[in-house]
C-alpha cells in the first residue's frame, strides 16, 4: 500500500526552524509539564515505572477518556501514539479494496487518504458552497446505499470550524442504521464550540456501530503528548485494532499517559481557560478583516480553533502565505495544502501571541498594497 502526499503535514513542515508567530496551528496553547502537575498538585513520582504498560493503555488514563461520553466505560477506550496513529490503525483493520466508503471532503487528509490507498471506492459528501464550507445533511443521505461499509466525518469541521445539529447527527445515524454502515466521527474539536453553539453528542454514545477517534492534542494543547483514542461499544472493533497494533508501536508511551491523565482531571479548568482564548481571538479577527474589508472575508466559525479566511489580493493563497512566512516570519496554511480553493487561508486561533501575529500580518498587507 502505497500512500500519497500529505500537503498540510508538508507545508508545515518547510516551515519548520522559520517562524516566529503561527496564526494557523489548529491547537489550544500548549501547556508545559509544569503546568500540568502544579494544577494537578500530583507530581509525577521519581518511582515511576518506565517498564512496559499495558496494551489497552493506563486504566485511570481510560477512565478519564471514558467520563467525556455518557455510554462508554473505560473497557470501550483502546489508546495510541496520538489521533494519527488510532485513525490509520482503524482503516487498515476494517476496510478492504473495493468497500465503498463515504467521506465528508475537505477532510483532514489521512481520514481519506488511507482509505484511498487501501483501494476502497470513495464516495465524496461535498460541501453545496467551496468557500464556507457548510454541509448538507439530507446530501449525505443521497449518497449512502445499501452497499455502503463506512461514512466517515469530522464535526466540529477542520479547517472551517462548522458544525451541524444534534438533529442533523441523528439523521446520519439514522442513514447508517438503514445500511448497517459503520460510522468513523473525528472529534478532535469537541468541546471546543463557541458561545451560542451546543456541543453535539459523541457518536459512540449514538450508534453501537460508531467510533470516536479524539486525542489530547486539540483540545487540552497537549500535542506533544501523543496520545489519541478509539472510543466505541463495539469490542469486536476495538479487539481487531489492538491486535494490529501489536505489530506497530504495541502500546503507548506511559509517562505521557500519566500527563495525560492528570491534565484530564483538570478539564474544566483547561477548557474554561481554551474558551476564553478563542472566544477573545476570533473577535481579534473578526475586526481585523473588517478592517480591511477589501482584502479579508471572514467565513465565521461555529466551533474548535480554525476558521477560513477569503483573501482577494492578486496573489494566490499559496503566494500570500509564502511571502508572510519569508517577510515576517508568520505562519498560515493556504486553502491549496488542504484541497481547498486557493483563495482561502486557515487561521488557527488557539493560541497566545495571536494579535502579535495579526499586526504583523497588518503590515505584510500594506506592503502588498503599495506594489
Amino acid at each position: 500500500m502505497k500512500l500519497p502526499a500529505f500537503p498540510l503535514v508538508q507545508w508545515f513542515a518547510a516551515a519548520e526552524g522559520r517562524i516566529d508567530i503561527s496564526l494557523s496551528h489548529s491547537d489550544c496553547e500548549p501547556l508545559s509539564v509544569a503546568d500540568v502537575l502544579k494544577e494537578s498538585q500530583c507530581g509525577l513520582p521519581a518511582d515511576f515505572s518506565l517498564g512496559y504498560g499495558t496494551f489497552a493503555g493506563r486504566e485511570e488514563l481510560r477512565q478519564s477518556i471514558a467520563a467525556q461520553y455518557t455510554t462508554i466505560d473505560k473497557d470501550d477506550v483502546q489508546t495510541f501514539s496520538g489521533a494519527s496513529e488510532a485513525i490509520y490503525t482503524f482503516m487498515r483493520t476494517n476496510l478492504n479494496p473495493g468497500d465503498e466508503v463515504v467521506i465528508q471532503t475537505p477532510i483532514f487528509n489521512s481520514l481519506k487518504a488511507t482509505a484511498h490507498a487501501i483501494g476502497c471506492r470513495i464516495i465524496e459528501w461535498r460541501p453545496a458552497n467551496e468557500l464556507t464550507l457548510q454541509f448538507d445533511v439530507s446530501a449525505l443521505d443521497d449518497l449512502c446505499r445499501e452497499q455502503t461499509k463506512l461514512i466517515v466525518f469530522n464535526f466540529p469541521h477542520n479547517p472551517s470550524g462548522q458544525t451541524i445539529s444534534e438533529n442533523e447527527l441523528m439523521s446520519i445515524v439514522a442513514t447508517a442504521r438503514r445500511s448497517n454502515s459503520l460510522i468513523f466521527s473525528d472529534e478532535q474539536f469537541r468541546l471546543l464550540e463557541l458561545p451560542d453553539t451546543p456541543c453535539l453528542p459523541a457518536a459512540c454514545d449514538l450508534y453501537d456501530r460508531a467510533v470516536s477517534v479524539s486525542g489530547v492534542s486539540k483540545t487540552y494543547g497537549l500535542g506533544g503528548l501523543r496520545i489519541g483514542w478509539l472510543a466505541t461499544r463495539n469490542r469486536d472493533l476495538l479487539e481487531r485494532a489492538r491486535e494490529y497494533r501489536y505489530y506497530t508501536t504495541e502500546m503507548t508511551n506511559t509517562p505521557c499517559q500519566l500527563l495525560a491523565a492528570q491534565a484530564m482531571k483538570q478539564r474544566d479548568a483547561i477548557l474554561s481557560r481554551n474558551h476564553k482564548r478563542i472566544v477573545e481571538n476570533l473577535e481579534q479577527l473578526r475586526a481585523f478583516c473588517l478592517r480591511h474589508p477589501a482584502r479579508l472575508k471572514l467565513h465565521p466559525p461555529q466551533a474548535g480553533t480554525m476558521t477560513l479566511v477569503e483573501q482577494t489580493t492578486a496573489c494566490t493563497s499559496t503566494e500570500f502565505c509564502q511571502r508572510l512566512l519569508d517577510e515576517q516570519r508568520v505562519l498560515l496554511v493556504p486553502g491549496a495544502a488542504m484541497g481547498l480553493s486557493d483563495r482561502l487561508l486557515r487561521f488557527g486561533f488557539g493560541r497566545d501571541h495571536f494579535v502579535d501575529g495579526l499586526n504583523r500580518l497588518e503590515i505584510f498587507l500594506k506592503s502588498i498594497s503599495s506594489e
